[in-house]
Order: structure tokens, then sequence, then C-alpha cells
């Protein structure tokens, strides 16, 4: 064999031995196919109870409907070109944290439909083109903190049907281009206020079918691109002032089927694209306190709603001469007096010394103190009298009496 042959096979060779090593083999029991992307393995419904060995070029990685119950860690440390992988309606109790270190150009993951009880901190980070993570049909009832962190272009998070119990402060970490969140039907009972501080381009929400009883106020404030938002099926049965606030992009809110019965004034403010409140199912108390939702909507008459009172009343159609005496123009009260619901009509809460039907009257008008000066209670806005130095309920003698005779007598301390 001349030299020249020699370096044909020489380099024949390494060409053979390299398109080996980037290439591999595909597994036996899977089908591959090839592109220019590099491998794409379909393993599905094969009885696995691992994953299998794998050529390092794979870049799609369907593995769903076996019996795997483990992930290698650093499973892409072996396929750097990891795009997307399906290894769902398997058996997966954990994913232990580095599982997904060195996946940089791992798209999407579907865990969904596994046996997984607890996200650990650390579990899904430095991810950087990571834009879809399904774990939907789990066991999850912990989430911690940190556990989302450093993914910047995630903007679908499925979560529905678990059993977590609470969102904390801190789940979310540099991961604010998540559009869509998929809460519901879980077992949460409340939300951390700073959840929405870390999604601030939520499109939609859904938080339906949990056991959410009490929305801090202004915890959803300011997620200026949310579209939809979804809370039916809860245990709500207020809604509090500055619950649903400066939210512009919202279209459909939907509180079907609490236990809503007040919802306060102002629980709704600066909407401006609502076209869809939905209120069925919630025996709503249509007395006086219902006049600023009923107002509300009154003035907003592109808003479609079916808001019931409890007695089967679409609100929209109440009468406006039926609600005058529940509208606080028609209400006076005076000295910082508020106009309140009470029952089916209004009625002034005084403050300070004030009291009376219009809060008219000092408390002290109508407090005796005998000898002694009307004093008001700061705190609570109580009379009581001032013999001296000393409050009490009641002054029997005059003040300088009062010295002679606890001098002389001793008798008036036991009086106070």
């Amino acid at each position: 064999m001349d030299i020249m042959s020699i370096d044909i096979f020489v380099l024949f060779f390494f060409a053979v031995v390299s398109i080996g090593v980037v290439k591999g083999t595909c597994p036996s029991t899977c089908s591959c196919v090839d592109d220019s992307s590099g491998s794409k393995i379909n393993c599905s419904s094969k009885y696995l109870e691992r994953i299998p060995p794998l050529t390092n070029n794979t870049y799609f990685l369907e593995l769903g409907f076996n019996n795997i119950t483990e992930i290698d860690i650093q499973f892409c440390k072996e396929m750097p070109q990891l795009h997307t992988i399906y290894i769902n309606n398997n058996l997966i109790t954990k994913v232990p944290v580095n599982t997904f270190v060195d996946c940089e150009q791992l798209y999407r993951i579907h865990l969904h439909h596994n046996e997984i009880s607890v996200i650990e901190p650390f579990t899904f980070m430095d991810l950087p083109n990571l834009y879809a993570l399904d774990l939907h049909y789990n066991n999850i009832s912990t989430i911690k903190a940190f556990s989302f962190m450093d993914l910047p272009r995630l903007a679908y998070l499925n979560l529905f049907n678990n059993k977590i119990r609470s969102i904390v402060s801190y789940t979310f970490i540099n991961t604010t281009n998540l559009g869509l969140l998929h809460l519901a039907h879980n077992h949460i009972k409340d939300i951390a206020v700073q959840i929405c501080k870390a999604v601030p381009l939520l499109e939609g929400l859904d938080l339906s079918v949990n056991l959410i009883e009490y929305i801090q106020p202004t915890t959803f404030k300011n997620l200026t691109s949310l579209q939809v938002l979804h809370l039916y099926d809860n245990e709500l049965s207020t809604i509090e002032p500055f619950t649903f606030i400066n939210l512009p992009s919202l279209r459909d809110l939907h509180l079907t089927r609490n236990n809503i019965r007040h919802i306060r004034e102002q629980a709704f403010g600066y909407l401006p694209s609502l076209s869809q409140l939905v209120l069925a199912g919630n025996p709503l108390n249509c007395d006086c306190s219902i006049f600023p939702l009923w107002s509300w909507l009154i003035e907003r008459s592109s808003i479609a709603t079916n808001a019931k009172c409890s007695n089967g009343t679409l609100i929209t159609s109440l009468q406006s001469p039926a609600l005058d005496i529940c509208n606080p123009d028609n209400c006076h009260c005076f000295n910082g007096g508020k106009c309140v619901a009470n029952g089916n009509e209004l009625a002034c809460d005084c403050i300070g010394q004030w009291t009376g039907e219009f809060c008219q009257e000092s408390q002290c008008i109508s407090h005796d103190c005998g000898f002694g000066n009307c004093y008001i209670e700061p705190v609570n806005g109580t009379a009581q009298c001032l013999c001296d130095d000393i409050y009490v309920n009641f002054c029997p003698v005059p003040i300088k009496d009062a010295r002679t005779k606890t001098d002389k007598f001793g008798w008036l301390r036991n009086i106070l």
C-alpha cells in the first residue's frame, strides 16, 4: 500500500469513527429518525423501566407511557442538543436537583402524569431557552422557594390537578416572561402577594377549583398584561376593596360558584378592557351593601354579567328608585362620619366623640360626669370623666371638696 493509499484509509477511518461518536446507535426498542437537527427518538410505550443509552446528537426524545421511575442526574451532559423531552405517564416520584444541569438547549419539558410530590429549590434553574414546562396530574403538594429560577424565556407553566397547598414567596425568580400559569384543581388556600410581582407579563392565570377563602387587596395589582383570571369554585365570601384594580388588559374575570355574599365598595377599579364578569352561583346579599356593585355595573353596560341576588334577581335588573335609599348621596353624616350599609338602609358610622343619627352630637353632651370634666379617649373614641388627674366613670363631688375630704376622711379613694 503506497503512502497516498494509507492517508486515504486513515482519513476514512477517522471519518467513520467521528460519525459513530456523533450519531451513536439507536436503541433497539426505539425508533429513530435523523435529520439536519440531529436524532429524533421515539421510545414511547416500550415498558421501559429506565432511560436507555441514547445518541449524543438527540434533540427530540419521546419516553411517554413507560415504567420509568427516575431521571439520571445531568443526563443532558450526554445529549447537549436536547430540545424537547416527553417523559409523561411514567412512575417518576421526584426530580433531583441538577437533573437538568447542562440542558442549555432544552425548550420543552413534559413531566405530566407522574408521581412527583415535591419540587425542591433549584430543580428548574439556569435553563435559558426553556419555553414550556408541563407538570400537571402529579401529586405535588409542596413547591419550595426558588423552585423556578433563572428561566428568562419560560412562557407556559402547567401545574393543573396536583395537591398544592400554597404558593410561597420567591417561588419564581427571574421568570419575567411567564405568560400562562395553570394552577387549577389544587388545594391552594392563599396566594403570596409577591408571586404576582415576580410574573409581570402574565396573560392568563387559572386558580379555579381550589380552597381560596380570601384574596389580599392588591394581590393582582399592576398585572398590566393579564387578560383572563379564573377564580371559580373556591371558598371566597367577601371581595374586599382594591382586590381587582389597575388591570388594564383584563377581559374575563370568572368568580362562579364561590360563596360570595358581599362585594365591597371599590372592589373593582380601572378595568377598561373588562367585557365579562361571571358571578353566577354566588348568594349575593341585595341589601344596601349591593349598591356600589350595582351602580358600577350600570355605568358599564358593556360588561356582560350574570350576577344575581340570593333570591335569583339579576343585579342589573334592580330598579334605581328601589335603591335610592341606599345611595350615599342621599345620606348626610356630619363631623367625619361615613355612610355604611345597614341592612336595607344606610346609617352613619361616627368617629371620635361624635354620636347620634347623623354624628351631630358629642358624646360629652349626654355623658354625665357629675362635678368632673368629660374627656374623649382618643383610641376608641369613648367618653370618660376626668376628676382632677384621674379618669373615672363619674365625679360625685367638686374637685376642691374632693381634695379636702380625701385629706380629712380618706373616703374618696374608695369611691374612685
